[in-house]
């Protein structure tokens, strides 16, 4: 009868725990900056910092973990024109373009509660790593005008045999770290920042070797020969780099990172304690 009684007492208890501790989501907005890190960036220089925004949906499904959905609309760009290394500044490359990502991600905070959201703590840091679609599109301008790079194969990418032609959709690996602070009972504020491991060098359309000028012009007429080489020689109406000359660093992939501030309400609280007769 005691053993009875001990195990009744013990389901009853983990039934009441598992109530108190019920999943729960949140949402919210996200306002921040995106950076870039490639041929272009002039020693990672905080002057390329371009708007960003976003949306988050978290699953709370453990004291400590979350399941994270995001979304992130950002910008970048980057131009020689205004880098103090004189090579990259005779070289005179630019580029823009938006990123549209849409993550899945874990999330671990490191200080948690096993209790109802209201009792979760104070403030928590927090780490997650995931994996991300992005689209892009590297944009350069040209007597006044925005040509897609990509159309135009600035580095041979359309040239028969080409072996480093690159897909404007593609998969990254988001990892980072955060700091979120409990508002109230169901608003949280957070701010983080989290890098992307791409899996191209053609973020910003430059990485390898410049390509014969006949060739371009065969392939993507007098305008991608324009937009393969911008540099100061060209503009000095000398005939520019000659074909196999550096034109950006291969051995090195390109990397993009989004820091924002997250705001997000709790809208699935658990459920409530049982109410004692």
């Amino acid at each position: 009868m005691k053993l009875f009684s001990i195990f009744i007492l013990f389901i009853a208890f983990n039934q009441l725990n598992a109530q108190v501790s019920k999943s729960y989501i949140s949402v919210g907005p996200s306002l921040g900056a995106t950076n870039y890190k490639g041929d272009l960036d002039d020693d990672f220089t905080l002057r390329f910092t371009k708007p960003g925004l976003g949306a988050v949906f978290n699953w709370h499904f453990h004291p400590n973990f979350r399941f994270r959905l995001t979304y992130i609309h950002g910008w970048m760009g980057a131009a020689d024109s205004v880098s103090k290394n004189p090579a990259r500044n005779w070289r005179n490359l630019s580029f823009r373009s938006r990123i549209d990502e849409i993550s899945a991600q874990i999330v671990y905070d490191l200080l948690g509660s096993s209790r109802r959201p209201k009792y979760r703590p104070q403030y928590t840091p927090y780490v997650f790593a995931g994996v991300a679609v992005y689209n892009y599109n590297p944009q350069a301008k040209l007597d006044g005008k925005w040509y897609n790079l990509h159309d135009y194969g600035t580095e041979g990418q359309k040239l028969p045999g080409a072996t480093n032609k690159y897909s404007l959709t593609q998969i990254a690996i988001p990892v980072g770290l955060g700091f979120k602070y409990k508002l109230n009972n169901y608003w949280d504020l957070a701010v983080e920042m989290g890098v992307r491991k791409l899996f191209t060098d053609y973020l910003d359309d430059v990485s390898d070797k410049y390509v014969d000028p006949k060739e371009l012009l065969a392939t993507g007429g007098p305008i991608a020969v324009k937009l393969a080489d911008r540099s100061k020689y060209t503009l000095q109406g000398s005939s520019g780099f000659e074909a196999k000359d550096i034109r950006g660093f291969k051995e090195q992939n390109d990397w993009y990172i989004y820091t924002g501030f997250i705001l997000t309400r709790i809208i699935d609280g658990g459920n409530k304690c049982p109410k004692f007769q």
